[in-house]
């Protein structure tokens, strides 16, 4: 049998020993929940640079389109491209990611050239869809490297694609 002092000991010593667990518990979870985040953003980019890639490589076979109604893979891949982008923004602290803005200003370009119906496009939108072509393949290419493998952003990229949206956006809405 224990002693009542052996016992109180024991009792003293398991209390301070049982926050210490529980500290470490507390610790652990909290590094877990980071890490997830960091994964969650990481996947969200991955599926972001995807969209940018794809509406890239329709937009490069937008050149040779002749009718408004040929543009429907360039639309839907230029919705998906800002909605997903949207989501990989959100989920960083604001300001960390700008909008694309200049994504939500082609989309409403590509629907104001449909909005007659399928028609012949004329020259001048010919023309805003293959000065925007180099842009767009410059953005994916600057966007795949916004992110790091550790999930990290990279500064300068976060600058170029500033830099390339408003760009993008002086040539959809001065020329139109």
């Amino acid at each position: 049998m224990l002693s009542r002092k052996r016992a109180g000991r024991i009792f003293i010593w398991t209390i301070p020993l049982l926050l210490a667990v529980l500290g470490a518990y507390q610790l652990v979870d909290l590094y877990a929940g980071k890490a997830a985040h960091e994964n969650a953003s990481r996947m969200l980019f991955e599926a972001a640079n995807f969209q940018i890639e794809m509406m890239s490589r329709f937009m490069s076979e937008a050149k040779g389109v002749r009718t408004s109604g040929q543009l429907n893979s360039l639309k839907n891949a230029v919705y998906s491209a800002a909605y997903v982008h949207d989501r990989f923004a959100n989920s960083f602290p604001a300001g960390q990611i700008d909008r694309l803005e200049s994504l939500d200003e082609l989309l409403q370009y590509v629907l104001h050239l449909q909005i007659g119906g399928d028609r012949p496009l004329k020259e001048e939108e010919r023309e805003i869809l293959l000065e925007a072509e180099p842009l767009l393949a410059e953005l994916a290419e600057v966007y795949a490297g916004l992110m790091t493998e550790q999930g990290k952003l990279n500064r300068y990229e976060r600058g170029l694609l500033r830099d390339l949206d408003d760009r993008l956006l002086h040539v959809l809405k001065d020329r139109r």
